[in-house]
This record gives C-alpha cells, sequence and structure tokens, in this order.
C-alpha cells in the first residue's frame, strides 16, 4: 500500500492510537502514557487499549497551557 493511500486512510478514522499521538506531538512512550492519565486528556480506555477521539485532542491541542504530570 502506499504512503498516500495510508496517509489518507489515517485521515479518515475518528480515533488516534498512542503511537500517532506521540508522532504528532514529538514525544516518548513516557510522556505519551503520562499523559493519557492526565485528567485533562481526552482519552478512551477499551480493554486495556486506549484510543484518543481525533477532535477532542487536536481541540485540547490547540488551547493553550502547561500539562503537569
Amino acid at each position: 500500500m502506499s504512503n498516500q493511500i495510508q496517509t489518507a486512510q489515517a485521515e479518515l478514522r475518528e480515533m488516534l492510537t498512542i503511537k500517532e499521538v506521540k508522532e504528532v506531538m514529538k514525544i516518548g512512550t513516557n510522556a505519551a502514557y503520562n499523559l493519557i492519565h492526565s485528567k485533562s486528556f481526552p482519552v478512551i480506555k477499551v480493554g486495556h487499549s486506549y484510543r484518543i477521539p481525533k477532535e477532542p485532542f487536536y481541540a485540547w491541542l490547540n488551547q493553550s497551557r502547561t500539562v503537569n504530570f
């Protein structure tokens, strides 16, 4: 599958994975997991997996604030 097709499919999905959040924010694994456990971060836990709703994530990201964890 070409890179363009994979990118288009990723844009259509409504949920992000931890790996995708790490890539968007350019942070490490520990920082990403600390972030999803913070109270202000939009996250859904499904079994042992975490999913981040795309629209609330980008709304959260666009707000200016400092996150302490």
